[in-house]
């Protein structure tokens, strides 16, 4: 099963979410949760829709900030976004990197609309441009986008918020980040979202009512019951740990440096030249003592 075929027919995440929880928000308001650029107002959580100058960004605030930082750091820059949503972060990108190249990307067929007008309404279209139906797990089909959307140019900065899982996520920074000019940035987000949500659970089990340890504790019961239980999903957490053995590697010149934050793993590449297709991260390191068995 590709990784399309695992969210085919899915509705935009947002409003999915609007449809389980309703119209209020999911988390409470935060001091700095609005913000304003050059007249485009930005709506930090779930609740809105974006239109083509208030759009919702999918972030708290303070990530919201550290975005800002990383693209006024990379203005007139060649930018790939992997993940639209409700276009925030594309949106915000654009005004604030002022980018050479801004191609952003979404597994998500259906076109948003506050976007398209937005990149209208500013004449950004020889600069920024939106593309649906691209799964980040198709080699051939991203790579073919990039270079045909940068002219084979290099790239100056990657932003994943795409999928959040191991093989996509691992799938793309092979065909993107052999395309990055060396001291380039590969930045994946919400790398940790598997720790925090085994967190949460545990948080919420130890908080819960008698009632509720033994409902889910019967849960538990029957799940591993199962005579064909799913084969646990690996987090991104692995991914990190590849990256480290890169930049480990003796004399590497592949992954010239690993910065993990609370937003983002990201990767800078190395001077080390890399074929364009057809590179993995596996053949750029060892595991000597076993970390990823």
């Amino acid at each position: 099963m590709t990784h399309a075929d695992d969210d085919a027919g899915r509705s935009r995440s947002l409003a999915a979410l609007r449809a389980e929880f309703g119209d209020g928000p999911l988390f409470p308001r935060l001091e700095g949760d609005v913000i304003e650029v050059d007249g485009v107002t930005f709506r930090c959580g779930y609740e809105e829709r974006s239109t083509a100058d208030d759009f919702v960004i999918v972030k708290v605030p303070a990530h919201v900030a550290a975005l800002r930082e990383m693209a006024r750091a990379h203005r007139g820059a060649a930018i790939v976004e992997l993940g639209i949503a409700e276009g925030g972060s594309t949106a915000l990108l654009a005004l604030e990197a002022a980018p050479r190249r801004l191609v952003a990307v979404d597994l998500e067929a259906e076109r948003l609309e506050a976007l398209d007008r937005f990149i209208a309404d500013r004449g950004l279209g020889g600069s920024v441009s939106a593309h649906y139906g691209v799964d980040q797990a198709d080699r051939a089909q991203l790579g073919s986008l990039v270079d045909g959307q940068l002219d084979g140019a290099p790239i100056d900065l990657v932003i994943d918020d795409a999928s959040h899982q191991l093989d996509p996520t691992r799938t793309s920074f092979e065909v993107l980040f052999p395309r990055l000019r060396p001291g380039g940035l590969y930045a994946i987000e919400d790398w940790s979202a598997d720790h925090t949500f085994r967190d949460a659970v545990v948080a919420s089990f130890r908080e819960a009512s008698d009632e509720q340890k033994a409902e889910l504790a019967a849960a538990l019961t029957k799940a591993a019951s199962d005579p064909a239980p799913a084969a646990p999903k690996r987090p991104l957490t692995d991914l990190a740990v590849e990256l480290v053995l890169a930049r480990a590697t003796f004399e590497s010149q592949i992954v010239a440096e690993v910065i993990v934050s609370e937003f983002w793993l990201m990767a800078r590449r190395g001077p080390a030249e890399l074929p364009r297709d057809g590179w993995t991260l596996g053949s750029a390191f060892d595991d000597h003592f076993g970390y990823l068995r």
